[in-house]
C-alpha cells in the first residue's frame, strides 16, 4: 500500500508539461504474471473454557497463502486533460489456479480455491512522454472462490467418512494498484503493474443445526503483472 499511496501523491504534486492527445481513446490488452492468494480461516474453538487458560482461544484461526499464474484481459477508455494528466476507466477479467489450504483444530483442513475475478474501476495517469505514463487505479472487484472444510482428515479411508463441506461463494470486494505504461510502436503499448485486491468473507455452518459451528473465510491476493495492448 505505501508504493500506491507514494504514485498518487507523485499525480498530484508533479507538474507536467502538456503533451499531445496521444493517451486518449480506447485499449484492450491481455495480461499475465505471478500472483499470491492469501486465505484466513475462522472457527470457533470446541475446547474453549473461559476458565482454562490450556482450552486455548475462543476463535481459532489459521491462515495459508499460495503463489501461481494469473491471466487476463482489460478494456478500457483514456482521456488525456490539456494540463497532460490522463483519466480513464476500465472493465477486466482475471483467471488463475491459486490454492490454499490450513489446519484450524487439528487433522481438519479447510481450503480456497480462486477461479476468477471480474473488475471494473477507474485509474489516473501522469504522462512520462507522449506515448507512455505512470498511473493509479482502484475499483469493485467480483471473485468466484471455491471453499471447502473436511472437519476430520482421519476417517477419509473408512467405509463411512464423516461429511465434508464444499460451497463456492461470488465475493465482492475492492483493489487498488498502480503501474507504469510505456508505448512500443505505433498504437501498441507494454505494462507492468502492481495489483492488491481484497475480498469479501464467506460463511458456512459445518453441520445442520442452528448451534453448529460457523465457519468464516476471508481471501486477498497480491498480483506482479505484465502486459501489452493496442489502442484505437
Amino acid at each position: 500500500m505505501k508504493y500506491i499511496i507514494s504514485m498518487a501523491a507523485l499525480l498530484a504534486a508533479t507538474a507536467t508539461p502538456a503533451y499531445a492527445q496521444d493517451l486518449s481513446g480506447f485499449r484492450a490488452e491481455v495480461r499475465g504474471g505471478w500472483e499470491q492468494l492469501g486465505t484466513t480461516a475462522h472457527l470457533p474453538n470446541p475446547d474453549y473454557d473461559p476458565e482454562d487458560e490450556e482450552s486455548g482461544p475462543e476463535i481459532l484461526k489459521a491462515t495459508d497463502k499460495d503463489g501461481s499464474i494469473s491471466y487476463g484481459a482489460e478494456i478500457g477508455y483514456d482521456y488525456q486533460l490539456e494540463g497532460g494528466m490522463v483519466l480513464g476507466g476500465y472493465i477486466g477479467a482475471d483467471f488463475s489456479d491459486g490454492r490454499t489450504c490450513a489446519e484450524l483444530v487439528g487433522d481438519d483442513l479447510g481450503c480456497s480455491k480462486l477461479k476468477r475475478s471480474f473488475n471494473i474501476g477507474a485509474r489516473a495517469g501522469l504522462p512520462l512522454s507522449d506515448k507512455s505514463m505512470i498511473y493509479v487505479k482502484g475499483g469493485y472487484s467480483h471473485g468466484k472462490i471455491s471453499n471447502f472444510y473436511d472437519p476430520d482428515l482421519t476417517d477419509n479411508d473408512e467405509e463411512e467418512p464423516g461429511d465434508t463441506y464444499g460451497f463456492s461463494k461470488n465475493r465482492g470486494g475492492f483493489h487498488a494498484g498502480g503501474g507504469v505504461e510505456f508505448g512500443l510502436n505505433q498504437g501498441v503499448y507494454g505494462k507492468l503493474e502492481y495489483a492488491y485486491t481484497k475480498y469479501g468473507s464467506a460463511s458456512q455452518r459445518i453441520g445442520a443445526g442452528d448451534e453448529d459451528p460457523m465457519l468464516k473465510m476471508r481471501s486477498d491476493r497480491h498480483q506482479v503483472l505484465a502486459g501489452i495492448g493496442m489502442r484505437f
